[in-house]
């Protein structure tokens, strides 16, 4: 059939917003301790089911704008995760 029935929510999940209430998710394979403690808030997005990898740290590529953008630019779907010097995610 034509129309917008065909994009439901059970179809194309990752165009609906990201959960706030459901964060029943399983792990992914490569997914190591930390990103495994993340994974849970990718519910509902396109990186639900993906591997994610660290592309970039501030403190091995530089903490420069023009650093970060050559380590993650072209590479698809992002999760930011920042630490304050007091240690809070």
């Amino acid at each position: 059939p034509f129309g917008l029935k065909r994009f439901g929510r059970e179809r194309f999940p990752e165009q609906y917003p990201a959960t706030v209430d459901d964060f029943d998710v399983a792990s992914v394979e490569a997914d190591d301790k930390e990103m495994a403690a993340l994974r849970p808030l990718l519910k509902n997005t396109n990186l639900e089911e993906r591997a994610v990898y660290l592309t970039y740290s501030a403190n091995n590529n530089g903490w420069s704008a023009e650093a970060f953008h050559n380590a993650v630019d072209r590479k698809g779907g992002a999760l930011v995760v920042c630490t304050t010097t007091s240690g809070q995610v």
